[in-house]
């Protein structure tokens, strides 16, 4: 009677082991497809570009544009103070003339006397790179300006028609100006220094330089900023921070 009983115990013990085998190779079978989560790399922090990095990217995107536009003047300098020599002019040369004159706002008889010679190579003359450097960067905050970014004005130069240019957000009740718009920063430039050599504004600025001419001196920016005191409402306390900023930024110029 003992036999029939170890048997069916044998049995349901295999039974068991079969289950604990088939759950073992399930276990197994699950975590071998399981798949592992990598840690994300770390990130890199970005790097920020220092104030005078920023100052030379500045300085080296608007000197091209400045440098060009001086040797465009000094050519026409450079032909004016040739012509002045000469005894009489050709016709060739006095349509030269007369054009050169439209452009920097003195009208040009059909033989221009001394008065007229003289307006001309007051007027024909470049502009120091630190000075327009360091008034672009003044004005237009290093290039970050709305009016710089949408505009490209990097001078604040204004105009008077409407829809001339970006209105000014703080501007005035009653005030009409906007602050002009260019095609490029090129344009900004050539504006800005055809308004320092022809406004009335600048007369001192231009007469400084001529003093300086006259005498052989080179262009000293920050002795010339002088003559700027009417390009701000703040007068000679504008022309202060121009001829600082002159001086803090003279060697990043001179690098970038």
């Amino acid at each position: 009677m003992q036999r029939p009983v170890l048997t069916s115990t044998l049995f349901i013990r295999a039974g068991l082991t079969l289950i604990i085998w088939m759950l073992a190779l399930a276990t197994l079978t699950a975590c071998s497809t399981m798949t592992v989560k990598k840690e994300p790399e770390p990130t890199k922090p970005a790097v920020k570009q220092s104030a005078n990095e920023k100052k030379q990217k500045f300085f080296a995107f608007m000197k091209p544009h400045i440098e060009s536009e001086n040797q465009r003047i000094a050519i026409q300098r450079e032909k004016l103070l040739r012509l002045q020599k000469k005894h009489s002019l050709s016709g060739s040369d006095l349509k030269w003339l007369q054009a050169l004159g439209n452009e920097y706002k003195i009208s040009i008889k059909q033989q221009p006397d001394k008065a007229e010679w003289q307006k001309l190579v007051k007027r024909v003359d470049a502009i120091p790179l630190e000075m327009a450097l360091i008034q672009a960067a003044n004005e237009s905050a290093w290039g970050t300006s709305r009016f710089a970014r949408k505009g490209n004005n990097y001078f604040g130069q204004w105009c008077y028609t409407k829809g001339c240019g970006l209105v000014p957000k703080q501007r005035a009740a009653g005030a009409t100006h906007e602050v002009r718009r260019f095609s490029d920063a090129r344009e900004s430039v050539n504006a800005y220094m055809r308004n320092i050599n022809t406004t009335r504004a600048y007369a001192d600025f231009r007469s400084l330089r001529q003093i300086s001419r006259n005498k052989g001196h080179d262009l000293n920016a920050e002795k010339l900023a002088v003559g700027l005191k009417s390009y701000s409402e703040r007068g000679m306390a504008y022309v202060k921070i121009i001829q600082s900023m002159i001086r803090s930024n003279r060697e990043l110029i001179a690098s970038s």
